[in-house]
């Protein structure tokens, strides 16, 4: 699909990444992912350079440009599903599917597969708020238009441990040895492991456990996250997770892959002396 020859002013930038791509030379940037709105409509499309701002994308620089279908990222709703109240709507955190993957998504033999995993992961929190844990993310419901989920619901927590520990965005290895230890955070990782066992004892594994997807309160440390969150004994096969915080051999739910990368935090932080266990 051509791209459409508009004003860029009529252009609402949703989202942008950088993309990489794996070479002999390491990983090389390969252009600019932009997901944007017109005239109501979601299109997904590249761009062969780094932009910092999204006022300086010009529609006409957009490449292998493809609309959206609403079916691709919103599944229908039904009864199985808890409504969020609108009262709550307000103030909570409503996490959306992410589309900036739907070129490769699109492509491939799955070209619905956001929005059925999207229906995963509701279904995982549904389960979470039949059984309730202080240290696992409170759910609130689904956000619902035209009767289809358009987001989930959840209680909003103040800041990741990946920003309270590391606000200046370092690599996982340099922030690891020019660290000064200042802050004990076992509290943090005794309440993380606490939510872990109620996952698994639930029969569910995270797959996805980083500083980025644990959120800490005053009082407690609060997992979050859920769209890797499968069954114990489900294939890993095309389930996302965070690059560097997992074993890339291990292609099964497997609770150990929670307690693994719970070692792997503990060590980030400083906790422990071993080194690190995945790729860095």
């Amino acid at each position: 699909m051509p791209t459409p020859p508009i004003p860029n002013q009529q252009l609402e930038i949703l989202e942008k990444c950088e993309s990489y791509e794996d070479s002999d030379e390491g990983y090389q940037f390969a252009g600019t992912l932009v997901l944007y709105r017109l005239n109501g409509l979601l299109y997904h499309g590249r761009l062969k350079c780094r932009y910092s701002s999204p006022s300086d994308i010009n529609a006409e620089d957009i490449m292998n440009v493809k609309q959206i279908p609403t079916s691709a990222y919103n599944p229908n709703f039904s009864i199985e599903f808890t409504l969020a109240p609108e009262t709550l709507l307000n103030g909570s955190y409503i996490k959306k599917p992410r589309l900036l993957s739907y070129d490769r998504v699109s492509e491939g033999p799955q070209p619905n597969s956001i929005a059925e995993d999207f229906l995963k992961e509701a279904r995982v929190c549904e389960v979470l708020m039949q059984h309730p844990h202080p240290n696992i993310a409170t759910y609130l419901g689904c956000q619902v238009s035209d009767g289809r989920i358009t987001g989930l619901c959840l209680e909003k927590y103040p800041r990741t441990l990946m920003k309270e520990v590391n606000p200046g965005a370092h690599s996982k290895r340099k922030l690891r040895n020019t660290r000064e230890v200042s802050e004990d955070y076992s509290r943090v990782l005794m309440d993380v492991e606490s939510g872990l066992h109620h996952l698994h004892a639930l029969g569910l594994v995270h797959n996805d456990l980083n500083p980025s997807n644990i959120m800490v309160a005053d009082d407690r440390a609060v997992i979050i996250d859920f769209g890797s969150c499968r069954k114990i004994g489900e294939s890993l096969e095309d389930v996302g997770r965070t690059y560097e915080w997992y074993d890339e051999k291990i292609q099964q739910s497997l609770p150990e892959n929670d307690l693994t990368a719970l070692e792997e935090i503990r060590i980030w932080l400083g906790l422990s002396s071993r080194d690190f266990q995945f790729d860095v």
